[in-house]
């Protein structure tokens, strides 16, 4: 509803109704105040206009009532319809003003001052709020009623009548003057806060560049040039050491084939982090391609047993398994040396199930730093996608890590 309403309004008004979030803005405080000002101006407009019009014009009250009434309530109007308020100002002006001739010679005619109030307001409302050419229509159609009033009514054009209708004709103006220009600073103040969001929007965007590419470069020289150099001299290895049997230079191998794997998403990460366009648009890991990983890791000489699934599954559910059983292989390695490893990885239709477990190690190896961060990683990765994460030791002394990821999802409770 309120995106609809801010479509309909003009966009001079669209832009005095944005607000920063921790603060209202001062265009979105001219606006309340508008709608202050004309609630409280038509309240004391009828209050004051229709005895006035019924005891001091000697007219009927019912139709003091109803001309005030109708000549009021265009004020109201035109703050959201502004051919609802010309119209009902010109009519609430077609009953007042043949009502009210037969006064006496002090009282002001044609327009008696509540009526000539009333009509300056809504001027100034739609000079304020909507094109300028509504107050252009009302400030005419006042000007051509004072001009025909008298031969309508028959009442003579006499020097009080011209005077009356000059003062109506320039109060009105003034109105409509102080409303357009009042219309342009709140537009500019749109504009001022406009850019003034962009501008900060765009110093924590170069703020948050700078940081990423140190990061980038933090990671290029300390990760990406060992991984570097581990990558030649597994490649290098069976030419500088003459005599390795079959078994070792596999090893060498698959050492190398792994670094050049983790050197190739390093460099995919480091375009990430620096901005690039032109960053590798590789396939992501998914599902299918678990039992790989599980057996590039056998090539360290772990012994891994693996019961997958042929479920299909989103992409992102896909990936986010193939990250956690990446993990949780690292970790086995890391700090159970020798351990069996044992992963599972099962669907019911609606949740995808990821288990990985090692038995108790021989020995514990010492922490690594930064030790606990991939966990808290893959606690953020499933949890993106609501599902749970459960690591813990295990009866005999080992230790396993289980997702659940959500396959299927949840309809939204607050959709129901």
């Amino acid at each position: 509803m309120d995106s609809t309403r801010e479509r309909r309004l003009p966009a001079v008004m669209r832009a005095l109704t944005r607000t920063d979030d921790a603060t209202v803005s001062p265009a979105r405080r001219a606006v309340v105040w508008l709608w202050t000002i004309v609630s409280v101006g038509t309240v004391v407009l009828v209050a004051v206009g229709w005895p006035v019009t019924a005891s001091g014009y000697g007219t009927h009250p019912l139709a003091a009532m109803v001309g005030t009434l109708v000549h009021c309530a265009a004020v109201a109007l035109a703050v959201r319809w502004p051919w609802a308020g010309l119209g009902a100002s010109i009519a609430g002006a077609l009953v007042l003003i043949p009502i009210t001739a037969g006064a006496a010679p002090e009282w002001p005619w044609p327009w008696p001052v509540t009526v000539l109030l009333a009509h300056c307001l809504t001027v100034f409302v739609l000079a304020l709020r909507h094109p300028w050419y509504w107050a252009a229509s009302l400030w005419s159609a006042g000007a051509m009623l004072t001009v025909l009033a008298p031969a309508a009514v028959r009442h003579p054009a006499d020097d009080a009548v011209m005077a009356n209708g000059v003062v109506l004709l320039s109060v009105s103006g003034a109105f409509a003057l102080v409303g357009l220009l009042v219309r342009l600073w709140i537009a500019s103040v749109g504009r001022v806060e406009e850019a003034q969001r962009l501008s900060a929007a765009e110093v924590a965007r170069r703020r948050e560049l700078e940081e990423r590419n140190r990061i980038a470069r933090e990671l290029h020289d300390v990760v990406a040039h060992s991984m570097s150099v581990i990558t030649v001299q597994a490649t290098t290895a069976g030419y500088r050491l003459p005599g390795l049997d079959d078994a070792v230079q596999r090893e060498f191998a698959e050492i190398a084939a792994s670094s050049r794997r983790a050197l190739g998403e390093m460099r995919g990460l480091l375009g990430i982090l620096r901005g690039h366009d032109t960053a590798p648009t590789a396939p992501l890991p998914g599902l299918p391609d678990v039992a790989g990983l599980v057996d590039s890791t056998r090539a360290s000489g772990v012994e891994i047993t693996y019961s997958g699934t042929d479920a299909e599954v989103p992409d992102a559910v896909g990936l986010t398994a193939f990250r956690v059983v990446q993990e949780a292989l690292s970790n086995a390695l890391r700090h159970a040396p020798g351990s069996p490893v044992a992963v599972t990885v099962s669907d019911d239709g609606h949740d995808l199930t990821v288990r990985v477990a090692n038995s108790a190690p021989e020995r514990v190896a010492e922490p690594a730093p930064g030790a606990r961060l991939g966990l808290a990683g893959i606690r953020e990765r499933v949890g993106a996608l609501r599902g749970t994460v459960t690591a813990d030791v295990t009866p005999d002394g080992g230790f396993q890590l289980v997702a659940v990821i959500p396959v299927v999802e949840d309809e939204d409770p607050l959709l129901t």
